[in-house]
């Protein structure tokens, strides 16, 4: 994928009735959404099984790695840039758990008072500081059973691979969030399509939880438009039944919750699927890293940079605030790297209100962004 131009749009409106109405009917004709500052939508005219049957075990051996690489460099900002509002996280939900036994965080108002509690890691030395290996215990234990690898086609192109996650904020439980590059061709208003996620995905389909085919996708009106990489994030809705499993996937894999307007210099825990040498997309790659610097080369507001090995293939993959075996909060995702950086440093959008209120109107979430 070729780097597209870059500037910037008004702010994403939520578009909460026009999920709840795809959420009530999964049937409802494909459309798109291109007015100024309202999220592009395109919808499922297929079939399930239409997606299900095009994803042949060769078809999914031989998909290429997104790639976001860009020749050039960052841009530092001459000055630390300002939240949009107060820190807030919310969502998060085990699987097959009831809501009582939900993973919750404290509420908006503890977790604002507290901010400025919280250890902030120095930034270190280029590349930046991270702990990356490959993970072998169960993939299906929570969190790590929300990450997955997402497929999709370029019309004309060909098929890709990226990895996604699934969050839940609300009554949604089909929700997985990705980055725009994989769901559409930013600043050419095209989208792509025949999405397929795949949970806890080693060394082939899982054979217990299988893979469930999309619904809708939606992402920035600023990243589908003009191809801004500050906003390059996207979300997806599967369809209420798998192929293995008929229920959503969120009730066999939990969801991660989601945080936004946080102090930039964070501990973060990013985990994806790398397809690229001297990965091959098979096994899920956890790296433990650190913020380092922001970006202003590719957008308002400036985008993260973190030290990771991780190559084309985990574009999409969370980066995870907070992280425990109790849950974490999905805090930017993986959109780009310098050509010059790879294999050393990641770059991905900082989460600010206007991204919280696209998460909130996806998963329904009830709290205030």
């Amino acid at each position: 994928m070729n780097r597209t131009s870059v500037s910037t749009r008004s702010a994403i409106r939520p578009v909460t009735a026009l999920v709840a109405a795809i959420l009530a009917f999964p049937g409802v004709a494909a459309a798109q959404s291109t007015a100024q500052g309202t999220p592009p939508i395109i919808y499922n005219r297929s079939t399930a099984s239409t997606t299900l049957s095009y994803w042949t075990a060769d078809r999914l051996a031989t998909a290429v790695p997104a790639d976001m690489g860009l020749s050039g460099a960052s841009a530092l900002p001459g000055e630390a840039p300002a939240s949009s509002g107060k820190p807030g996280a919310g969502g998060g939900i085990r699987p097959l758990r009831s809501a009582s036994q939900n993973s919750e965080p404290p509420a908006d108002s503890a977790l604002a008072e507290s901010a400025e509690e919280i250890a902030i890691p120095a930034d270190g030395a280029y590349p930046g500081p991270n702990t990356t290996y490959e993970y072998t215990p169960d993939y299906r234990t929570y969190p790590i059973s929300t990450i997955g690898k997402l497929f999709f086609t370029q019309p004309g192109v060909g098929d890709f691979q990226c990895s996604a996650s699934v969050t839940t904020g609300g009554t949604a439980k089909n929700i997985v969030w990705t980055a725009g590059h994989c769901v559409a061709d930013g600043g050419k208003a095209k989208f792509y399509t025949n999405w397929l996620f795949c949970p806890s995905y080693k060394d082939g389909k899982n054979a217990q939880l299988g893979c469930w085919s999309w619904l809708y996708a939606t992402t920035s009106g600023e990243w589908f438009s003009n191809g801004s990489l500050s906003r390059d994030y996207a979300i997806i809705g599967l369809q209420h039944t798998g192929d293995v499993v008929k229920s959503d996937v969120a009730d066999s894999t939990g969801g991660l919750g989601f945080a936004w307007n946080w102090s930039r210099d964070q501990n973060w825990v990013h985990i994806g699927y790398p397809a690229a040498s001297p990965y091959n997309g098979l096994r899920i790659i956890y790296t433990g890293t650190e913020h380092r610097y922001d970006d202003t080369a590719q957008g308002t507001p400036a985008t993260n940079s973190w030290g990771s090995p991780q190559t084309p293939g985990s574009s999409g993959s969370p980066v995870i605030l907070f992280f425990s075996y109790g849950g974490g909060f999905i805090n930017s995702d993986v959109s780009y790297f310098y050509t010059s950086q790879a294999g050393k440093e990641l770059q991905g959008p900082y989460f600010d209100t206007q991204v919280c209120n696209f998460w909130k109107s996806n998963t329904l979430y009830t709290g205030t962004c």
